[in-house]
């Protein structure tokens, strides 16, 4: 890809007609999608996802540039007073040579059944699925659905969410596979719960058990218990939020090597006169590993730690970051969000440097049903150390999603 500056800008551009939130053409869509729910029974749901993907590897290996579209497509039937079911696919390709996207987004180009499960859900007493679902829970740490990947991860599983307690939300899950981003499966059993009280805007504590035993991978393997707290507090004109967790970890029967190794994670930010100013610090021990993690919401956007985050970063890692943000004015109605956040990466045992990174994310809801992301990530190995992180990688990304 020749010109991959021209391109993106004119993905973007080709969005300009639905810039006015009350034009013809997004009111027109409305009246179509609404005859087409009314006509149904149950609810139709579409996610397309265009996407130009570019990442520069300063370790030899080639450089990707290419487009790639992915739409899933469901249907969620109610029926009975309480009782739902959905089924829903999901379709990849390639726009042009299909080498030039990502990996793993290569290797997920397809067809396959994304989602198909059968729920209960009570006003009161909480909710349950059973079947192949998406599924998350907190900040995505250890339960997530790696989202940013065309292909999302999804898991056969049972799950359920006990609410009949005022504040509190108690949650279970039992995993038996997982469809990773890759497009292929993971033979991974997992059980665990969690359980939330909210104390009020100012604090909400959590604390929760994973147990996870990995068939095809068994270094995947471990038992983690962990508590967190996360609020906010209005101080004045400024906002304080603020995030605190600890883990403990160790292998179970399943894991063939013996260890134990902590995390810890605190994030404080201040939003103030339209401002957000944020810093934070992530501690992983040696061995620490998140195999079901949305991993890209973590440790910077080029994914550098990705591959080792699975089974363990042999020296572990620390990662001090500082953010800000502002939402940058577009007319009178409309404005950008924009954030910049830099990264120092250093291992959290022995000697060395795992670099740092300056990370920029623009998002922008052009109408109801379309919106934008420019993404953008570069990595300074700073020499690595311990062959993690260790070739300069810089990543660019922008996407156009349809949705309704």
């Amino acid at each position: 890809m020749k010109t991959p500056s021209i391109l993106i800008a004119l993905l973007m551009a080709g969005a300009s007609p639905l810039l006015s939130q009350n034009n013809a053409v997004e009111s027109a869509l409305d009246t179509e999608i609404g005859k087409l729910q009314s006509s149904l029974p149950g609810q139709v749901n579409i996610n397309n996802r265009l996407r130009y993907e570019r990442f520069d590897l300063d370790n030899g290996s080639p450089n990707r540039s290419g487009f790639s579209n992915r739409i899933r497509y469901g249907y969620t039937q109610p029926f009975g007073t309480n009782f739902s079911a959905m089924v829903e696919g999901e379709t990849l390709f390639a726009i042009g040579s299909q080498d030039e996207i990502h990996p793993a987004d290569e290797r997920a180009i397809g067809t396959e059944l994304n989602q198909l499960w059968l729920g209960y859900s009570h006003e009161d007493w909480g909710k349950g699925k059973l079947g192949r679902q998406i599924y998350t829970l907190d900040d995505h740490r250890f339960i997530g659905h790696v989202g940013w990947r065309q292909n999302i991860q999804t898991y056969d599983s049972i799950t359920g969410s006990f609410t009949r307690v005022p504040n509190l939300v108690l949650n279970a899950f039992y995993i038996d596979q997982v469809l990773t981003p890759a497009g292929g499966t993971n033979d991974l059993q997992a059980f665990g719960v969690n359980a939330s009280y909210k104390f009020g805007t100012h604090l909400t504590a959590t604390a929760f058990l994973y147990d996870m035993e990995g068939q095809d991978n068994r270094a995947q393997s471990n038992r983690s218990f962990g508590v967190r707290a996360h609020g906010s507090h209005q101080f004045e004109n400024v906002q304080f939020k603020y995030t605190a967790s600890f883990v403990s970890q160790s292998n179970n029967n399943q894991n063939l090597v013996s260890y134990d190794a902590n995390y810890w994670a605190g994030d404080l930010t201040f939003s103030f006169t339209g401002f957000d100013i944020g810093a934070g610090l992530e501690i992983l021990e040696p061995g620490f590993r998140t195999p079901l993690a949305t991993l890209h919401k973590f440790n910077g956007f080029a994914d550098v730690f990705v591959a080792s985050s699975g089974t363990g970063i042999p020296h572990g890692l620390m990662d001090f970051y500082l953010s800000a943000g502002t939402k940058i004015p577009l007319g009178t109605e409309r404005v950008i969000p924009f954030k910049v956040i830099f990264h120092q990466f250093e291992p959290e045992s022995g000697s060395g440097d795992y670099g740092d990174e300056v990370d920029l994310v623009v998002t922008y809801s052009i109408s109801k049903h379309l919106g934008g992301t420019l993404k953008y990530g570069m990595y300074n190995s700073r020499g690595g150390s311990a062959g993690v992180g260790g070739a300069d990688k810089t990543m660019l990304a922008a996407d156009l999603v349809f949705s309704f």
